[in-house]
């Protein structure tokens, strides 16, 4: 169903030979800016995207996110800068596009990037939660491991 996204990643690491995502920003050269979490330029959010933010490509981001949950939100984020080159963020908080499918793809763009994978017998008798945690992803990012078996 998403083997267009796989299709950029391979395509990403065949022109960057790297998938570790803080190289991918530097090659792509979109910058990194982190923010305290009750800064507006977050809107509320753990991270935000903006393609044109006086003349350059940036992500603000949390800085009270752990590392690991940092990486999976930068690549979350990626995923819109490389998947959803199209919109516009105006469109997308007027609800003029599908945001739930737009998220979806940057989850499993994020998913994918970063080699995540739930081993069955390592998360046996654990909750939904405990999984979540443990792989630092939020917990709606489980359903695309189901719709990817």
């Amino acid at each position: 169903m998403y083997s267009w996204i796989n299709n950029c990643i391979l395509g990403l690491y065949d022109l960057y030979a790297t998938k570790d995502v803080y190289e991918l920003y530097d090659c792509i050269e979109i910058k990194i800016t982190k923010l305290d979490k009750q800064s507006i330029l977050l809107q509320g959010n753990e991270a935000y995207y903006c393609r044109n933010y006086f003349g350059n490509e940036i992500v603000f981001i949390r800085n009270d996110l752990n590392i690991e949950y940092e990486k999976f939100v930068l690549a979350h984020e990626l995923g819109h800068a490389i998947l959803h080159t199209n919109i516009f963020t105006v469109a997308y908080n007027n609800c003029l596009t599908n945001r739930d499918k737009i998220e979806i793809q940057a989850d499993y763009f994020a998913i994918k990037l970063l080699e995540i994978d739930i081993n069955s017998i390592e998360y046996d008798g654990f909750t939904i939660e405990q999984i979540a945690s443990a792989l630092n992803l939020p917990i709606r990012c489980l359903k695309i491991f189901r719709k990817d078996e």
